[in-house]
């Protein structure tokens, strides 16, 4: 591709003509030809005044070089995200004729700001006023281009998407999206339905596991900047696996396993997501890792009073200094502990590698259920000489085919001779359908009670004549701990995480609540209305099978709540 150092003579005379025309079509060329990081560098002046130099962020040459159809950017605070987009903008807006843009942002503030300081500064550089034919509309909430008559549209959008009804674009640009409400972004992707192009660009710094940026994520290729220590070869990335607060030591950015220094000029974009269905390119920009401030002495230093001080708590260490989502005191699993017991490689092939290994087998089924949507989600467990249980295989169910899905999980639990339990609660029609087609003396028909005096408990009502009516009742809270525990000391194995993260992240929807009763303290397991925990249940109930066949004595025991009142 050539370079800007490499235009003909013909195009650099043509760029300082008077004759306006000639100026448009030698700046069409150039903008067309050279690599996108050039442009910024050659045209685009930083708010401050200066031109812009990527030297110290090297990592954001393959961004503006390989733009996709959909970009998704997870960022700290202050990784030129906002800089970014505005280059991005202008640029779009200089080198395509009639090319429409959406920026979308959660308060009319930032937007406002935005448009000010960063598209309006974009255009105020020297290089680009040159070679500018002015603006056929230029105020806050709108800009066009007199000469390619491209636009950009700013809006403001939390939870209504009403005020981005109307335009017609070909390029949305969503920013500090962890902001917006994930169930608008639908909506306002219907403005580019007439469009050919259909370009999604995603920006933001993710707070928690659950929000918008880190759903959005979790469909991306997740492309980490790596960079290896050439003392140990270990590759340092600034993720929660590596332990990055372990990287920030006193000497500069630093390796997490030997405590060397590590350049960080010197890496590259390695994707930490192998599924090949991802939606969106996405990369994490993080403070430590760009050598903007880690080969500064004073940028460094601020970094390290940040991390190590008590300026800042540590979900503002991981939001706004590592750009990783952290969830206060509220969860009780983490997305990264979850990664770490992925461990079982691909789905399709664990039932066949399992069969000589396995103890017994256990599965478990919930029946999400209301009237708008279906969700039934099973786990088949094998359950090791040691103990460990590994998730052999797993299924979400979203059609309303109930019988269908009955065949299905009574055909793994008669083919494994599995134990089993089904949800019974409120409505056991279908937990009983699937005991029906099994064996009631091998799959139990549970639920959870208020306040169950023990961990867990066969019930049979007084004057039962007939297995419906019995009851495995469980303690929510004190099994679903149990279980949070297991997975902690990684005695529960998972299949590759892009076969299993759609079923763990119900893990990752539920959250800690806790409120005084009149007694003492009280914990509740609680996940939000639009998020669902089936898995969690579907788990719960193959985990606590598994150790009840066991033996463990931690679920014979009175409940936590037992003692309340007396």
């Amino acid at each position: 591709m050539t370079s800007a150092h490499n235009i003909t003579n013909k195009v650099i005379s043509l760029l300082n003509s008077k004759d306006q025309q000639a100026v448009f079509t030698a700046r069409q060329f150039a903008l067309a030809k050279m690599p996108l990081s050039e442009a910024v560098e050659l045209y685009l002046y930083a708010n401050e005044g200066q031109s812009q130099n990527l030297d110290k962020f090297p990592m954001m040459r393959e961004i503006y070089n390989k733009l996709p159809q959909r970009l998704l950017l997870k960022c700290s605070r202050k990784t030129l995200k906002s800089t970014l987009l505005s280059n991005i903008i202008a640029l779009n807006m200089l080198r395509y004729n009639h090319y429409n843009m959406l920026y979308v942002g959660p308060q009319e503030t930032s937007v406002k700001y935005f448009s000010a300081h960063y598209i309006s500064s974009r255009f105020e550089s020297p290089p680009i006023k040159k070679i500018l034919n002015g603006f056929e509309k230029d105020d806050v909430f709108e800009k066009i281009l007199a000469d390619t008559h491209s636009s950009v549209i700013l809006r403001f959008v939390k939870d209504d998407a009403t005020r981005c009804r109307g335009p017609a674009t070909d390029h949305n640009v969503y920013d500090e999206v962890q902001d917006i409400d994930y169930k608008v972004l639908p909506i306002i992707k219907e403005t580019m339905a007439l469009s050919p192009i259909k370009r999604e660009y995603f920006a933001g710094t993710p707070y928690t596991t659950d929000n918008t940026i880190s759903r959005l994520w979790r469909n991306s290729n997740q492309l980490e900047w790596g960079t290896k220590c050439t003392k140990c070869n270990h590759w340092n990335f600034l993720i929660e696996e590596n332990d990055p607060l372990r990287m920030i030591l006193p000497h500069g950015i630093s390796c997490s396993k030997c405590s060397s220094i590590i350049n960080t000029q010197n890496g590259q974009w390695v994707s930490s997501n192998s599924d090949p269905n991802t939606q969106f390119v996405g990369y994490h920009l993080a403070q430590p890792m760009l050598p903007f401030y880690n080969q500064s002495k004073k940028g460094w230093a601020e970094i390290y009073e940040k991390v190590t001080g008590d300026q800042y708590n540590k979900a503002q260490i991981f939001n706004e200094v590592f750009g990783l989502p952290y969830d206060i005191g509220s969860k009780w699993i983490s997305e990264g502990e979850l990664k770490k017991i992925c461990t079982l490689g691909p789905l399709n092939e664990l039932i066949e590698k399992g069969k000589s290994k396995y103890q017994f087998y256990t599965v478990g089924v919930d029946w999400g259920v209301n009237m708008q949507t279906a969700r039934t989600v099973m786990c088949l467990c094998g359950v090791r000489g040691d103990g460990i249980i590994e998730v052999c295989y797993l299924k979400v169910f979203k059609d309303f085919d109930y019988d269908a899905q009955i065949d299905e999980i009574a055909g793994y639990i008669n083919g494994f001779n599995a134990f089993a339990a089904a949800d019974g609660g409120p409505d056991p029609i279908r937990a009983i359908g699937l005991a029906t087609k099994t064996s009631p003396q091998r799959v139990q028909i549970a639920m959870y009670p208020p306040n169950p005096p023990f961990v867990q408990f066969y019930k049979v009502p007084p004057g039962s004549i007939d297995w419906r009516q019995n009851r495995w009742n469980l303690h929510r809270t004190d099994t679903i701990t149990f279980l949070g525990n297991l997975i902690k000391k990684q005695r529960i194995l998972f299949p590759r995480w892009e076969d299993s993260a759609e079923a763990l992240q119900d893990l990752l929807n539920v959250y800690i609540e806790t409120k005084e009763g009149l007694w003492k303290q009280e914990m509740f397991y609680r996940h939000g209305e639009h998020t669902p925990d089936d898995f969690t249940h579907a788990l719960n109930y193959a985990v606590c099978q598994a150790h009840v066949v066991l033996g463990n004595p931690l679920l014979s025991g009175p409940s936590s709540t037992s003692g309340d009142g007396t």
